[in-house]
């Protein structure tokens, strides 16, 4: 059985909800994840809009933006991106969150291939796992990211209840996430004790 270590009551509580007066890094996080899919969202509608469609958007969008003291009359794109997202229906930060819990390797799937930004792309906790090492309890989570054609992964520990997290170096590389996975959630509790132990100091 595997765990969502987002998910986890006992590691933190709520899971991926957000709460406004914490502004953790986690959560600062998940907010530009939202915002990095919104703004696919809309760079997939700009790409399947025929060309000569374009044009006649635009203009909608300008009106649309002046009305709103939006318009960017010095960057045309911007406007009509803005208005491209108003047009869509994308759901609400709460909504996505919820869906992020329930299908996070979807999610890490589908954002793999694009990405506002030329770094390259962070690692992300897609599988948890429980481990006991000299009878205190670990969690064990499993963190990938996309590189060239294929996944990469790591696994960070972390005692039950404290702050300090410890790391392995790269140890997956395979070609699909669901391989990295299931390779994961293989492994027997004395290959993940190992493995917390080649990190510890």
């Amino acid at each position: 059985m595997t765990f969502n270590p987002e998910l986890d009551p006992e590691l933190h509580g709520q899971g991926a909800s957000l709460d406004p007066d914490r502004g953790s890094t986690h959560e600062v996080a998940l907010k530009a994840r939202y915002e990095e899919y919104c703004q696919q969202q809309v760079s997939i509608l700009l790409q399947i809009i025929p060309r000569e469609a374009v044009r006649p958007l635009y203009r909608h969008a300008r009106t649309w933006a002046t009305e709103r003291g939006l318009h960017e009359s010095k960057d045309p794109m911007s406007t009509l991106r803005v208005f491209c997202r108003d047009l869509l229906p994308l759901p609400t930060l709460e909504v996505w969150l919820l869906d992020y819990d329930a299908h996070r390797a979807a999610h890490v799937v589908a954002g793999s291939g694009w990405s506002p930004q030329t770094d390259a792309m962070a690692p992300i906790p897609v599988e948890y796992r429980r481990v006991e090492h000299e009878a205190e309890p670990w969690s064990g989570t499993l963190e990938v990211y996309r590189s060239g054609d294929g996944w990469r992964g790591l696994i960070r520990f972390q005692r039950g209840g404290e702050k300090g997290q410890f790391r392995t170096g790269e140890i997956f590389c395979e070609d699909s996430l669901q391989d990295l996975r299931t390779r994961f959630i293989s492994f027997a509790a004395p290959t993940m004790s190992a493995f917390l132990r080649s990190t510890l100091p």
